[in-house]
């Protein structure tokens, strides 16, 4: 009875798999959808860090590539994601009767502007942000590269989990 069970629930994957609804790698993307482009994200934020722009858009770029069937185009893909990175900031978090600021607040957002002509009631227009705080005690220069990766990471999932998980 037991593998009766398993076969069944082994079956139940296969199909879902084989009828676009969902794969493998958790990805909820339609069977006719086989490709996505990536427009460069431009940094309009006031702080602006000059290679961000490039590494958020080759993260996106990467994550869709590594966890997902589509083929990646230049431009007009079945899936175009785009948008700017609209916020690069640092503000006081924590305050010391002493010294002041005693953590500071990193916060980075993206807009992003998802299309997708085949089902556009996917398409949006949506800010995605992600904070972390570290002791003012340091100095921002040295935390920078390590945050910044750390935050658009968790940017970069939480877009792919709007488009490829449909979440």
């Amino acid at each position: 009875m037991n593998w009766i069970n398993r076969a069944l629930g082994i079956g139940a994957i296969l199909i879902m798999s084989n009828c676009g609804i969902y794969d493998f790698r958790g990805a909820n993307i339609p069977k006719d959808v086989k490709n996505f482009s990536v427009d460069f994200f431009n940094n309009e934020a006031d702080l602006v860090n000059p290679s961000l722009s490039i590494d958020f858009t080759e993260k996106v770029k990467t994550k869709f590539q590594t966890e997902t069937t589509l083929g990646m185009v230049a431009e007009n893909g079945d899936y175009k994601i785009g948008g700017v990175i609209s916020r690069y900031q640092i503000t006081p978090a924590a305050l010391n009767a002493q010294t002041g600021a005693a953590q500071t607040q990193f916060t980075i957002s993206v807009r992003v502007d998802f299309i997708c002509e085949k089902y556009p009631e996917k398409d949006f227009s949506k800010d995605f942000t992600s904070s972390q705080t570290f002791d003012s005690g340091l100095d921002f220069n040295t935390v920078e590269a390590t945050l910044s990766n750390e935050l658009t990471d968790i940017i970069v999932q939480q877009i792919f989990a709007a488009i490829a998980l449909d979440w």
